[in-house]
């Protein structure tokens, strides 16, 4: 499919069926954008590609080189070597405490959720540059707000949210806008496609809330998700506006910015836990 002469372009990773990415390829359509939607699957992005239209999905695995290499030579040339906009999308989810936490696949996830960030910018920022585009990374609230049970994927939103922030003050000089998005709660895929699912080890110290942490870790603690439809709308908003540095967009992301500042931080910190278990916990006698 050839990109039209006249129709701005984006680029956004992890566009599987039901997730934010799908939402935010659909929502930069409606607004006249040539979107490239890639995963590392297309077969998982059928509901994009069919009408065909606006929308083309592409192979992109995030944690691979050649993929992205792959990747970028195929959209360079049907874009003429400019991206108006790159979203880094692709991201996954790890519920685990972390005494219980396998490291090798904690490392899994940073190199989705941190590396796979920073690989694709790296290959699309020619691009990006020549075209004085727009990066919208996607965070999360994680990356401000700490919680139990989840410090690995706390801790590679954190990272994530803070390389994002410290490429908007390296490429601003490049002519490059750079959002971060701290996303809160939103109704997608992602609890069902975490990359392990919560089951303790039968020698965990918090075996006694495990139906706690099981909770948690496929959503059901999640009370005021919202569409992923709308988020999606309020981003490219921010996009199109001109914005740049922190957005905070979804669920209670709102709430969060002000009160994770402004609340005595151990008293935020019980709030967000008394219903989590951690106060249940007892040492091993």
């Amino acid at each position: 499919m050839a990109t039209p002469a006249t129709a701005p372009t984006v680029l956004i990773t992890g566009c599987s069926d039901g997730g934010l990415g799908a939402a935010l390829a659909e929502a930069f359509a409606r607004r006249g954008f040539h979107v490239l939607a890639t995963l590392r699957d297309p077969a998982k992005a059928a509901a994009l590609a069919s009408p065909p239209g606006r929308i083309e999905v592409l192979p992109l695995d995030v944690t691979d080189t050649a993929s992205i290499a792959s990747c970028a030579a195929a959209v360079a040339t049907k874009t003429g070597g400019r991206l108006d906009v790159l979203v880094n999308n692709a991201g996954s989810m790890f519920i685990m405490p972390l005494l219980d936490t396998d490291v090798a696949e904690g490392k899994r996830l940073f190199d989705v959720n941190v590396w796979g960030m920073l690989a694709v910018t790296q290959a699309f920022a020619p691009m990006l540059v020549r075209a004085r585009g727009v990066m919208l990374n996607i965070a999360s609230i994680a990356g401000a707000v700490r919680m139990a049970w989840q410090g690995v994927y706390n801790s590679s939103k954190a990272s994530a949210r803070w390389i994002s922030e410290t490429l908007r003050i390296e490429m601003q000089g490049l002519g490059v806008r750079v959002i971060t998005a701290m996303v809160g709660e939103v109704e997608t895929n992602i609890y069902q496609n975490a990359r392990a699912p919560p089951s303790l080890p039968p020698s965990s110290y918090y075996a006694s809330i495990k139906d706690l942490i099981f909770q948690q870790g496929t959503g059901q603690m999640q009370n005021e998700n919202e569409k992923a439809s709308v988020t999606a709308e309020n981003l490219v908003r921010d996009v199109l506006s001109g914005r740049d540095g922190h957005v905070w967009r979804g669920g209670v992301a709102g709430r969060a910015k002000y009160l994770h500042w402004m609340l005595p931080e151990r008293f935020f910190e019980w709030f967000l836990h008394s219903s989590r278990g951690v106060y249940q916990v007892q040492p091993p006698k």
